[in-house]
Parts: C-alpha cells; sequence; structure tokens
C-alpha cells in the first residue's frame, strides 16, 4: 500500500492503484423462542441444529469456550473446517469465529461469522442477526450462497428449541 499527497489530500492505493475491498452478508430472524433457550444452543459452538453438519468437535483450547479455541467442523458432504472462537459474551449474547484452515480448497480465502442473539421483550421471541465478513476475493455466488445457508439455519434453529 502506498500513500500519495497530491495538493493536501492523502489517497491511499494498493500496488496495483485498485481499491482494497470486503463484503459482509448480514441477515436476520425472528425465533419463536426465550433468548436463553437460543443461546444455549448456539452457544457451544457443535451445530447441532445444522442439517449441514455431521460433527463439531474442540480441536485445540482447554475448553469450548474459550477464546482463541480451535473447532473442527466436519460437514456431511466429507468437507472439514477449522474455526477460532475469536469473541463471546454470555452479558450480551453473541459470538465471532474465523475460518482458519479447510481440507479442502475454498472459494474465499477468510470469512469472520458473529451470531448475535437479541431479546424481543414485548413477545419473549428471539432477533437472531447472523454476519459475515468475506475477502475480498468472495463471489457473488459466495455472497448468495451465504444468505441462502443463513436463512436456512434459521428454520433449523426455530425447529430446534
Amino acid at each position: 500500500i502506498t500513500e500519495h499527497s497530491p495538493s493536501s489530500s492523502h489517497i491511499l492505493h494498493n500496488e496495483r492503484n485498485k481499491m482494497i475491498t470486503s463484503c459482509r452478508v448480514h441477515e436476520s430472524a425472528v425465533i419463536a423462542a426465550p433468548v436463553e433457550r437460543v443461546w444455549a444452543l448456539v452457544r457451544p459452538m457443535t451445530f447441532t441444529w445444522s442439517s449441514l453438519v455431521a460433527s463439531c468437535t474442540m480441536s485445540s483450547g482447554t475448553c469450548a469456550d474459550q477464546i482463541g479455541s480451535n473447532h473442527l467442523i466436519t460437514y456431511k458432504d466429507g468437507s472439514k473446517w477449522t474455526v477460532r472462537l475469536c469473541e463471546m459474551s454470555d452479558l450480551e449474547t453473541f459470538l465471532s469465529y474465523d475460518l482458519v484452515a479447510a481440507e479442502d480448497p475454498l472459494p474465499v480465502s477468510g470469512a469472520i461469522h458473529t451470531i448475535r442473539l437479541r431479546k424481543i421483550t414485548t413477545s419473549n421471541q428471539t432477533l437472531i442477526e447472523w454476519s459475515t465478513d468475506f475477502s475480498s476475493d468472495a463471489t457473488a455466488e459466495v455472497i448468495e450462497d451465504s444468505k441462502f445457508k443463513k436463512h436456512e439455519a434459521f428454520k433449523e434453529i426455530a425447529a430446534a428449541v
């Protein structure tokens, strides 16, 4: 990245004079269950509610909710991803994890996921929000697939609580 100072303004460019970008997918839904029940399902990062996941085990760290712990997700199609827990808050009911490794090549070089739950006080339901920040190499197909999978996940979480 280089910095140029034409006149008094500063402009940042990468080596090929292209803008550096990334993409965020943010989806949300209402789950007809108290936030405590939904958090109890999401917090362990086992993905037991997902029809796509065969298993999820902790692969490093002393406990599953330790920041920095790695989790090996084995999907039913045979693919395996390792994700690292980056943040977790029981008070704010959210967790963030990033993709650190995959056995098969992935269509992106990086992705950070955040699942956040919010209590809907008037109905004792839960607002679930799931955001993914993708690296700049994410294609339109990857973005659309992420949206679709989040919508399916919301349905599966709602059925599991």
